[in-house]
């Protein structure tokens, strides 16, 4: 009998060991006790971050968004600007920056102006300051967490992104209402480090296929859609094949011209490929350029999370050249070289360039800096 359980213990720990290691989210549900205690005690004394009166829901921290920045701290969501994945550092919320022009004017950059302030205790981010409620809806800006776009206990959806039958949930346990499904895209692993090896490149990047400006609805619909199609850009909308044609030339101002179809895409200017087929595209290697009919969307110019500039903009909207413009530079208020060194994400940006908005429209032909 004893040398029968030796064995079955030996293949039992083989088994174990053999099994694949899955990510804590992967396949739904993580074990329980990784964000949750069940009695906020240990060896006798208060359990880990145990505060006054308790977290709701047992929560080993004092929100959800406190919970998860716990882990993704080290993941690249919140990494002091060395998170290069597609949604964006949420670091750039701490951010603010100041500075004064050659004319003696001043200008800033409010951290809070960087991206959606997720409330996180954790880190110090606190709501909104200015926004109570989303641009272009309702959702409330005391409420707005990690969980309000992703499903903490997991689901069949892209990044666990919520859809029309179960929206975030609010404090008091209500439901604030989604009407359009969860996105479709393939992307890269979650850990998002520089040098980590799914940093975001031109070559390896998330595959956007379809949904995306349509679940940014969920929260500003009226950003969306056709009540002010004159007065905003229009997302969710097929390229027509000239704007194909531009985005897959264009290489930047100093080189409009050269781009080959099957290399130009370019990560700062994400679209959505309707036709692909994400059971066999790689997202570790992609670099095709649009046809007509792939979609403009919401992440073309903006990041989920947050970035260095106003708006989570992917690039500075404010600057002219985006090397020499673009805040945070040397120089400003605020601004460590390493916030510099960041904030293009690692995607090198010619001396010479301007606006990516030119990436599909190529405005700034003959439009280089006079020569004294």
């Amino acid at each position: 009998m004893r040398t029968y359980l030796q064995v079955f213990l030996v293949v039992a720990a083989l088994t174990l060991v053999r099994a694949p290691a899955h990510a804590f989210h992967d396949g739904g549900v993580a074990y329980c006790a990784g964000c949750h205690t069940m009695h906020v005690s240990q060896n006798g004394g208060p359990g880990f971050h145990w505060t006054p009166g308790g977290n709701p829901d047992l929560l080993m921290y004092g929100n959800a968004t406190d919970t998860c920045i716990r882990c993704h701290y080290f993941r690249g969501q919140y990494s002091n600007g060395q998170g290069r994945g597609p949604g964006g550092d949420f670091y750039w919320l701490s951010r603010t920056f100041t500075w004064s022009s050659p004319d003696g004017a001043t200008g800033s950059s409010p951290g809070h102006t960087h991206g959606h302030n997720v409330v996180c205790n954790v880190v110090g981010i606190p709501a909104d300051p200015v926004l109570q409620q989303a641009p272009g809806g309702t959702f409330l800006g005391s409420e707005l967490g990690c969980t309000s776009c992703h499903d903490p206990h997991g689901n069949g959806n892209f990044r666990m992104l919520y859809d029309s039958q179960t929206g975030p949930r609010y404090l008091d346990d209500t439901r604030f209402p989604f009407t359009a499904d969860a996105p479709l895209a393939r992307g890269n692993a979650g850990t998002t480090l520089v040098g980590g090896g799914a940093d975001e490149t031109d070559a390896r990047h998330t595959i956007y296929k379809s949904g995306f400006s349509e679940w940014c609805a969920n929260c500003h619909p009226a950003m969306f859609g056709d009540a002010g199609a004159q007065h905003m850009h229009p997302a969710g909308v097929a390229l027509t094949a000239s704007i194909a044609d531009r985005y897959n030339g264009y290489l930047g101002t100093d080189n409009p011209d050269g781009g080959d179809p099957a290399t130009s895409y370019r990560g700062l200017v994400p679209f959505e490929a309707i036709d692909i087929d994400l059971s066999v595209v790689d997202p570790a290697n992609s670099s095709a350029g649009p046809g007509a009919g792939d979609h403009v969307m919401c992440l073309t110019c903006h990041r989920a999370h947050a970035s260095p500039f106003a708006d989570a903009g992917r690039w500075d909207f404010a600057a002219t050249f985006l090397a020499a413009d673009s805040h945070p530079r040397n120089g400003d208020g605020g601004a460590s070289a390493q916030d510099v060194a960041n904030r293009y994400y690692g995607y090198l940006v010619a001396a010479n360039q301007r606006s990516l908005c030119n990436k599909c429209h190529f405005k700034d032909f003959g439009d280089a800096p006079a020569v004294p």
